[in-house]
C-alpha cells in the first residue's frame, strides 16, 4: 500500500535519503582508497570494486531530493531568497572548503617552496568532489525557468523530457563504455543533447516520482531489478577492467543504466514506503539531526579519507582487515567522524551555515 505523505512524513523520507546518499558517497570513496592500489586480478580488488559499484547512487539521490523539493507546486519560489539562501551559501561553502583543501596541500608541501600564483591555484582548485556544488548552483540558477515549465507542462511533456534523458544520457553513456574505437565514440557522443544530458534529468525525475508518480505496478519491477543491476554493474566492470588492463569503473557511473535503475528503486522505496509514524519522537529527531550534517559530511569526508590513507602506511588498517569487513567499517568510522565535525561547525554563530 502506498503512503499519502504528510509534510512531516515527507521530510523524514528526504532526511533518510540524504543520510543514505551521504553514506554511499563515503563508502565509494573509501573503497577508492584501495581500488587504485590493489592488483586488478586479485580477490580483494574485486571486493573493493563491488563496494564501489553498489555505492554510486548517492549524488543522483541528492539531486532528486532537490528536484522534488524545489519543483514542488505548493512551494513558492522567491528568487531573491534563492540567491541569498541557496546559491550564495553554496558558493561560499565551495570557496571555503576549496581554500581548506588547497591550504592543507600548501602546508604539506611548504609555503616557502610555492609562489603566490601556485598557492592561489591550489586554493581555487580545491578537491575533485567539490564539483557537486557548482553543478547544483547551475541547476538552481535555472530554477525560475524550470519551475515555470513544470507548473505549466502537460504530463506527457515531462515524460518526453525524461525519455530524452534516458535515451541520450543514460543509454548513450552505457553504450559508450563498450566502445573502444575513438571515432565511434565521437559518433556516439554526437547524440549528447545538452539540456537533457546532465543532472537536470535527475532533478526533473525527482519531481516526477514524488509529485506525478510512477504507476505502482512498476514499483516491484524496480525493486526486483536492484540486485541483478548491482551484480551486472560488478561483473561488467570486472570484464571491462580485464579488457583494458587497468581498473575501469566507467560502466557504473551516475548515468550508467544499472546505476540509474538502483537510484530510481531506492528513491521510489523511500518516498513511497517509509512511514515516519513507525519512528519514536526521539528516533525522528536523531534522523533529522544527522540529515542536517550530510552536507558537511560530503565536504569533509575526502579530507578524512586522505588522512586515513596517510596512516595506512603505519599499519592502522591492519585493525580493519580483512577487506570485506574493513571497507564498510572504515566508511562508518569516517561517516561518524565527519558528522561530529559537521555538527560542531554548524553551531558556530553566524558563519556555521556558511561552512557546512
Amino acid at each position: 500500500m502506498e503512503l499519502v505523505a504528510s509534510s512531516s512524513n515527507r521530510k523524514i523520507q528526504y532526511d533518510l535519503l540524504r543520510i543514505l546518499a551521504a553514506f554511499s558517497v563515503v563508502m565509494l570513496h573509501t573503497a577508492g582508497m584501495f581500488w587504485y592500489d590493489l592488483p586488478i586480478d586479485g580477490r580483494e580488488w574485486r571486493i573493493v570494486n563491488a563496494y564501489d559499484a553498489c555505492s554510486r547512487f548517492g549524488v543522483p539521490i541528492f539531486v532528486m531530493i532537490s528536484g522534488a523539493i524545489f519543483l514542488d507546486p505548493d512551494r513558492e519560489l522567491n528568487v531573491k531568497r534563492l540567491y541569498r539562501h541557496n546559491i550564495l551559501r553554496y558558493g561560499v561553502i565551495y570557496v571555503f572548503w576549496g581554500a581548506v583543501y588547497g591550504l592543507t596541500d600548501c602546508l604539506q608541501w611548504g609555503f616557502a617552496n610555492l609562489t603566490w600564483k601556485q598557492i592561489l591555484k591550489e586554493i581555487l582548485a580545491g578537491r575533485y568532489h567539490l564539483w557537486f556544488l557548482p553543478m547544483l548552483i547551475g541547476i538552481y540558477v535555472l530554477l525560475p525557468v524550470l519551475r515555470s515549465w513544470i507548473l505549466h507542462a502537460h504530463k506527457r511533456n515531462i515524460q518526453y523530457f525524461l525519455a530524452l534523458f534516458v535515451i541520450f544520457q543514460v543509454l548513450r553513456t552505457t553504450i559508450a563504455t563498450f566502445v573502444i574505437n575513438k571515432e565511434l565514440q565521437n559518433l556516439i557522443n554526437l547524440g549528447e543533447i545538452q539540456m537533457a544530458c546532465s543532472y537536470i534529468g535527475y532533478f526533473i525525475l525527482g519531481y516526477y516520482v514524488v509529485h506525478v508518480g510512477i504507476p505502482r505496478k512498476f514499483h516491484k519491477l524496480f525493486y526486483i531489478a536492484v540486485i541483478p543491476s548491482a551484480v551486472l554493474n560488478i561483473l561488467i566492470s570486472e570484464a571491462q577492467t580485464a579488457r583494458d588492463g587497468v581498473a575501469n569503473g566507467c560502466f557504473y557511473d551516475s548515468f550508467g543504466l544499472f546505476t540509474f535503475i538502483i537510484v530510481l528503486a531506492v528513491f521510489i522505496f523511500f518516498t513511497q514506503k517509509v512511514n515516519s509514524s513507525l519512528l519514536s519522537t526521539r528516533g525522528a529527531a536523531v534522523i533529522m539531526e544527522v540529515s542536517k550534517g550530510t552536507l558537511g559530511i560530503y565536504m569533509m569526508h575526502i579530507g578524512i579519507i586522505e588522512q586515513f590513507k596517510r596512516m595506512r602506511y603505519f599499519g592502522i588498517f591492519d585493525v580493519f582487515s580483512p577487506v570485506p569487513v574493513g571497507v564498510p567499517l572504515i566508511a562508518l568510522l569516517i561517516f561518524f567522524l565527519c558528522y561530529v565535525l559537521a555538527a560542531l561547525l554548524r553551531r558556530f554563530p553566524l558563519v556555521g551555515r556558511y561552512i557546512c
